[in-house]
């Protein structure tokens, strides 16, 4: 009954130690192929990069809704969001 602790304790401790690494899937991209080249700046944001950090902020979102807006033309949630916040770039940092 002594050894039965410490040869459970033993097993137990080899068969944590698995060294079968995990199997990654090569099915499953790591980032989408659009995403693989970083966008070009626009002029909107070119425009307000000396101006206060909201325009800057505006304009980065703009230029990331924009390029939604380019791979999904159709999305009229996406057509307002560009519009939208050309108009605030527009008005709040020119």
């Amino acid at each position: 009954m002594k050894r039965t602790i410490p040869v459970l304790l033993a097993l137990v401790f080899v068969a944590g130690c698995d060294d079968d690494a995990p199997v990654k899937s090569s099915a499953v991209p790591t980032a989408p192929a659009a995403m693989a080249s970083a966008p070009a700046a626009s002029v909107a944001a070119a425009a307000a990069s000396s101006g206060s950090t909201i325009c800057r902020v505006y304009a980065t979102e703009y230029d990331v809704a924009k390029t939604a807006l380019d791979a999904a033309p159709a999305d009229t949630v996406l057509q307002r969001r560009v519009t939208t916040l050309d108009a605030l770039v527009k008005e709040t940092c020119n």
